[in-house]
């Protein structure tokens, strides 16, 4: 292990670390615009530039390994002064209308300026005028002067999907990013140049000029958007999310998420369920408990437990879920438990899972092998027999496709009791004689297990917007005690603390893989 010495502080760094990485250890930023640490080092950009003594000229952090005894200077005034050159080559042409660009407040080039550079341009020639607002493909937007040309997005392209989109044409101060003759940037992961870019050259046609970003507020998270569950910046203002951006994750997603991921945060705010209704008539939550109660009594005598129904959403928490089955068994004593959830769709090899349910290991977790519930088709062969008479649904969403689903819609049109408790209507809502409003995830606390069996724990980030949604696990909760069979939950940490001793239990029985550990709390 090589020992070097950094602005006068020493460290025992492994074989192969960069001056950058080694700085970043002990504390010192040393600003950069073309390292990336999932990318290639092409130290093109020079603003990491560090004085190493010995060294003929100032040396790239990003690309220069530490060696023994390497002492390393990355603030002293040789290097500031070089800094500040880089920036003023990089001003030459950029345009300087930082308060009109999309990119103002999470730019580095604004932030370097700053640190570094803060003085009058010395120059004194009309700009080079390049492309602006060029789409470089259905997500992506392209501004040609304000491309530093790192490459970062480039790369990407060519290093992590693979698609060899991008490259860089023209030379000198024409040069600029373009897509190969034909081609559109348009793979699964695009935005990801987004993220990537350091300044404002590539935005997003989605977020665009939405929202600045000094107004965001951002909280950890989880994308729901398929099984692998990637963690993200749930970012919103005005109890709004507007965006999501990946979070750097080593076991799951690294720095990376996919396209139609980014858009799952639409579903938050659409087609939202707002108030409990019976019959379609608006009552309070003390009200509809108490009615839902006497409806479910009157229910259960007239067809029996046998008769009762009840689908767990893998698009709910495991904190929800875990209360769910204690209801579902000792309130309502039923033993006919199905999945529910959305139907598959497309996968890849790299993220994107074709199960596009956050939480089904959740479910099963929560359950020992021989009891988990039943598949969704079994549930529509069911109802096709008339042995189920009640059906209490988690969720608005239907994992049938085609004439399946249009004979699922159909037939529980006929049945006696339809209670629908979720955060979106669907194609349900008209057929539920009681509707429970729920929060989504970006409204509350919870944990989803996802395709790997990795548990993440994800914070409330919002209160729902002019709505009486309620957390699943207390509507269960409030339900159950008008029933006379209360459940011991009044507070989340004692709800979660049990649930994870139960997938514990679970896992022990049914000699399947060990119980995922309870995650941190999200930040």
């Amino acid at each position: 292990m090589p020992t070097c010495t950094i602005n006068g502080q020493k460290i025992d760094v492994d074989r192969g670390t960069t001056v950058l990485q080694a700085a970043a250890e002990l504390g010192f930023d040393v600003p950069h615009f073309c390292y990336h640490p999932a990318l290639s080092i092409p130290a093109n950009c020079r603003m990491c530039l560090v004085e190493v003594e010995k060294a003929r000229k100032l040396l790239p952090a990003c690309y220069t390994q530490v060696t023994e005894g390497m002492v390393v200077h990355t603030e002293n005034e040789r290097v500031v002064q070089a800094r500040r050159a880089v920036l003023e080559f990089i001003l030459v042409n950029h345009p300087v209308d930082c308060p009109i660009c999309d990119q103002a407040g999470e730019c580095k080039l604004q932030d370097y300026y700053l640190d570094y550079d803060a003085q009058s341009s010395r120059q004194r020639t009309i700009k080079v005028t390049k492309i602006k607002a060029f789409p470089l493909g259905p997500e992506v937007v392209y501004d040609g002067e304000r491309c530093i040309l790192c490459t970062r997005c480039v790369r990407f392209c060519d290093e992590v999907t693979g698609t060899n989109e991008l490259t860089v044409v023209e030379r000198g101060d024409r040069s600029a990013i373009r897509t190969f003759p034909g081609r559109d940037l348009d793979n699964a992961y695009s935005m990801c140049v987004v993220d990537l870019c350091p300044v404002g050259a590539l935005t997003s046609r989605d977020f665009r000029f939405k929202c600045r970003v000094w107004l965001l507020q951002s909280a950890d998270s989880v994308c729901t958007g398929c099984a692998r569950d990637c963690s993200v910046h749930l970012e919103h203002h005005d109890a709004e999310v507007q965006r999501l951006r990946p979070r750097y994750n080593p076991e799951v997603n690294e720095y990376w998420m996919c396209d139609a991921g980014r858009y799952t945060y639409r579903e938050l705010h659409e087609d939202r369920l707002t108030s409990p209704l019976i019959n379609g008539a608006s009552y309070t939550w003390p009200q509809v408990a108490e009615k839902t109660a006497d409806i479910l009594t009157e229910t259960v005598q007239g067809v029996g437990t046998e008769s009762i129904a009840f689908v767990f959403s893998p698009q709910a928490s495991c904190e929800d879920l875990f209360v769910a089955r204690k209801f579902a068994e000792e309130v309502l004593g039923t033993s006919r438990h199905y999945m529910g959830g959305k139907p598959d769709g497309q996968g890849d090899d790299f993220l994107i899972h074709a199960d596009k349910n956050p939480n089904r290991n959740g479910v099963k977790l929560m359950f020992p092998r021989g009891s988990r519930p039943a598949p969704f088709t079994k549930l529509l062969h069911d109802l096709e027999s008339g042995s189920i008479r009640a059906l209490y649904m988690m969720g608005s969403d239907i994992p049938l496709v085609g004439e399946q689903r249009q004979a699922f819609v159909s037939l529980v049109e006929n049945l006696d009791l339809l209670v629908l408790q979720a955060p979106r209507g669907g194609e349900l809502a008209a057929h539920a004689k009681i509707i429970l409003p729920t929060r989504t995830h970006a409204e509350k606390e919870g944990t989803f297990v996802n395709c790997d069996g990795v548990a993440q724990g994800f914070g409330k980030a919002i209160d729902p917007k002019r709505s009486a949604a309620q957390d699943d696990w207390r509507v269960f909760v409030r339900l159950a005690q008008k029933l006379g069979a209360a459940l011991p939950y009044a507070f989340f940490k004692d709800l979660r603390a049990d649930m994870f001793a139960a997938m514990e239990a679970n896992s022990r029985k049914t000699d399947t893989a060990a119980a995922p550990e309870a995650p941190a709390p999200a930040g």
